[in-house]
Formats: structure tokens, C-alpha cells, sequence
């Protein structure tokens, strides 16, 4: 199993990219509330990895009681002060058990594209680890590998204010990796700075098989925070997994 940390979530430059993104937290709370009345679940959820608390906040705001953990100190602080009334961990997907003690959860939500910074193995681990804190629903969203393999661009350009991002773009169809090299840079065309990670993707089939092997039933397979049944040719993949 590997041990390597990635660094890029101790990165000033991609938190910031998910301080952009603080708006998308408010759009998956409204769908998660949906759901937990669908299924009838309680008003606490375990928020893991929670990163700066973008979609805890909205969820607080609802009225749920809130635990988050995160592998990065700079973001579980962050959240920390965005969800005062919450509890925050500072932890491995891998080991909840570390420090939820036994603790379980109606609902537990792994979103935003969370999987597939370690190997295969890892992420079965982090999904079993999930299962372990799951009562009732977990929810599993992560990028669709055939919507990358044709709609992403070797290379392409986003603002993040205040920066200009260079995003190159690499995918190993051996691995099912991509590789990304992140360059910053201000507005007078200075780099500033630079991210490089990998990440595996997964089809479909290829996530469903592992978080059935995890011990999850696969309740409904939709696309984001929506409705919408999955289709192969949808940008992201949200799986409803239950016990």
C-alpha cells in the first residue's frame, strides 16, 4: 500500500482553486438533502475528504451536524473556521477508524473527484474504510474516464483569479493515469509557480466492481448532483451505495 502524501493539498495555489469552486458545495447540498429525505436518513453527515468545508458549510446551513476529515492541515483548518460548529479530523481516508472510534453515519459523502491519487489497492482500502462508517448511504462521485479520455485537452488555460492556469495533460491508456502538470502564472505572464500529480480514472464498471468489493449494494447510479441516470458519455459519475 503506498504511503506517498500528495502535496498538492498542502498547495496554496490549489486551494485556492477550490476556494473558486465554493459555489459548487451549495449546489451538492441542495441534491444531498434531496436525498437524505429520500432515503430517510438522519441529519449527520461524515464529509470525507472534506477539503475547506465547501460543501459542510451549505449542509450546516441546512441544519445537518457535521464530521469532516482531510488529509491536509491547511485545508481542515479552513474548514474549521468555515463550519465552527462542526468536528474536523485531520486523517487518512484510509484509517477513519483512527480517529471516528466506531462512530457511524446515516450518510457519508466522498465527492469532488477524490479517488485515484494512490493505487488501485489504496482506494479499495479508502472504500472499505468508508463502509466501515456507513450506516445507511454512501455516496461515491468521481470523474467518468471515457468522458476524459475524448473531451480533455492536452493542453488548455483556465483564470483563477489572480492567476493564469496552464493545465498540460497526459493519459496513459496502459493505466488509466493522467498526468498533470499545473503551471501558475500573474498577470504579466510570469510563472510563479507549479503543481505536478497523477490520477487514476475509472470507467464505470471499473468503480462499481471495486465498491462492490468494498461490501457496498449499488442503490442508483446517477450524474453529479442530479437525477439524471448515468450515461457513458456524462462528465462524472455519482454512485448511491448502500449497506
Amino acid at each position: 500500500m503506498s504511503e506517498i502524501f500528495p502535496g498538492i493539498f498542502e498547495s496554496d495555489f490549489y486551494i485556492n482553486e477550490m476556494i473558486k469552486l465554493w459555489d459548487e458545495g451549495e449546489k451538492w447540498a441542495k441534491w444531498l438533502d434531496e436525498l437524505a429525505k429520500r432515503y430517510n436518513l438522519e441529519r449527520k453527515v461524515l464529509d470525507v475528504p472534506c477539503g475547506i468545508g465547501r460543501v459542510s458549510y451549505f449542509l450546516n446551513k441546512l441544519g445537518y451536524e457535521i464530521v469532516g476529515v482531510d488529509i491536509s492541515e491547511k485545508m481542515i483548518k479552513m474548514a474549521k473556521n468555515n463550519v465552527p460548529n462542526g468536528r474536523f479530523y485531520r486523517a487518512d481516508m484510509r484509517y477513519l477508524k483512527d480517529v471516528l472510534n466506531g462512530e457511524k453515519f446515516d450518510l457519508v459523502i466522498n465527492i469532488f473527484n477524490s479517488l485515484g491519487y494512490y493505487s488501485e489497492e489504496d482506494d479499495l482500502e479508502i472504500l472499505k474504510s468508508i463502509k466501515e462508517a456507513t450506516n445507511k448511504i454512501a455516496v461515491i462521485n468521481l470523474d467518468n474516464r471515457d468522458y476524459i479520455i475524448y473531451n480533455k485537452p492536452e493542453v488548455y488555460y483556465t483564470y483563477v483569479h489572480p492567476y493564469l492556469v496552464e493545465d498540460h495533460n497526459y493519459f496513459d491508456p496502459y493505466t488509466s493515469r493522467l498526468k498533470i502538470r499545473r503551471t501558475y502564472m500573474n498577470q504579466k505572464g510570469e510563472i510563479i509557480g507549479s503543481i505536478e500529480y497523477t490520477q487514476r480514472f475509472y470507467s464505470l464498471h471499473e468503480i462499481v466492481n471495486l465498491v462492490k468489493k468494498a461490501g457496498f449494494k449499488i442503490l442508483d447510479v446517477v450524474t453529479a448532483y442530479s437525477w439524471k441516470k448515468f450515461e457513458v458519455t456524462d462528465p462524472q459519475i455519482t454512485i448511491i451505495a448502500g449497506i
